[in-house]
């Protein structure tokens, strides 16, 4: 198993505990009646809680969409260097403290997370692509 795949899984394991929490969170909020139900209506007090938790998991999907494509890609063309190693685990734990920070409302540091992750660490890992690749750039 390659590092950027290791990473990858890192990432899937984070989103897994994400989903794990906002599901505790909706049990806690609304109780298990909702929580088994078709969940048709929403509740008519919102939880903030669950809104961030929710929101959280939408934002590790959308990130994993990228991030596990680039992995696919990479996995696929056998191209492994120093920039898709680093930026591999530069997006990992960048993923898992802006979802820590996300859950716990932290805003600063959770945009500085996102931020350090999909905008400087999957550029850098798109280089590593690129000049791992044999087309003719």
């Amino acid at each position: 198993m390659t590092i950027e795949i290791l990473a990858l899984f890192g990432c899937v394991v984070v989103l897994f505990i994400s989903i794990f929490a906002q599901q505790i969170a909706i049990d806690r909020a609304y109780g298990a009646k909702y929580a088994l139900s078709n969940r048709d209506s929403t509740p008519r007090e919102p939880s903030p809680t669950v809104e961030r938790l929710t929101k959280l998991v939408r934002n590790h999907v959308e990130g994993l969409a990228v991030f596990g494509s680039l992995v696919l890609i990479a996995s696929v063309s056998g191209i492994s260097n120093s920039a898709t190693v680093y930026a591999s685990l530069a997006i990992f734990a960048a993923r898992a403290l802006h979802a820590l920070f996300f859950a716990f409302g932290i805003t600063p540091l959770r945009s500085l997370a996102w931020g350090f992750g999909f905008l400087l660490a999957t550029p850098t890992f798109l280089y590593g692509l690129i000049s791992g690749s044999t087309l003719p750039i």
